[in-house]
């Protein structure tokens, strides 16, 4: 009796001893490896973007404020990108811009009787620092902010004649995360917030027309990032 006792607890040893291994094995398997450091400070992120306009404007024709009028921008898909240059580990500083893609403008309100009321090529350039973290190994979380400029590539006639749309600069925030599969290769999403307002200008019923569009668009894009 005592012997198989003893025995009974040396099985249970070694049988917690081998879970303890195995266990231990996994854990090893399913940590991600050390990332070994980019040998430049260099890297792109490429990917598809959704542009959704938070849009509103004031009207005036024949230089009197339309009461109740306003007009609202169509959400756009897109192809974007992204070069980079890392100050420090932490720190980077990135140019982010995409394939020009065309908002239709449509009037709201009081307006609303005008349907479409012109189209604009455009394309959100945005200049901006981020602040990379860098604890949480192969997921790379940062937040960042910086400046925005709304390029007019062109201007399309709907129920405004001789339309006009002219680019200005905004700001933007941002947020989103790496999650890097080896030393270059990673993928990433991210979340743009830009305020921005252009001017419109042109013909309407044969009137001078204007407005001020607000366009303050909400950004996402998902891709893949390379770095040197």
């Amino acid at each position: 009796m005592g012997v198989k006792l003893i025995y009974s607890r040396a099985g249970i040893a070694a049988a917690t001893m081998l879970v303890s291994v195995s266990l231990s094995c996994a854990a090893d398997l399913l940590e991600p490896a050390p990332l070994a450091e980019a040998s430049s400070p260099w890297f792109i992120r490429l990917g598809a973007a959704g542009v959704f306009f938070d849009s509103s404007a004031s009207l005036k024709l024949a230089a009197q404020p339309v009461p109740g009028a306003t007009a609202f921008a169509d959400d756009n898909y897109t192809a974007m990108f992204e070069v980079g240059w890392y100050l420090n580990k932490n720190i980077s500083f990135t140019i982010t811009g995409g394939y020009p893609p065309t908002a239709s403008l449509h009037g709201a309100g009081t307006a609303a009787p005008f349907g479409v009321i012109g189209q604009a090529t455009y394309g959100p350039a945005v200049l901006a620092a981020q602040y990379h973290f860098t604890d949480f190994g192969n997921f790379q979380p940062y937040v960042g902010g910086g400046l925005t400029y709304a390029i007019i590539f062109n201007s399309m006639d709907g129920a405004v004649s001789g339309l006009k749309v002219t680019g200005a600069p905004g700001l933007a925030v941002h947020a989103g995360f790496d999650y890097m599969i080896d030393r270059h290769w990673g993928l990433f999403v991210d979340v743009k917030k830009l305020w921005l307002t252009v001017d419109a200008s042109g013909l309407l019923l044969g009137f001078p027309a204007t407005a001020d569009v607000k366009l303050d668009p909400l950004i996402v894009s998902t891709g893949i990032t390379y770095r040197f």
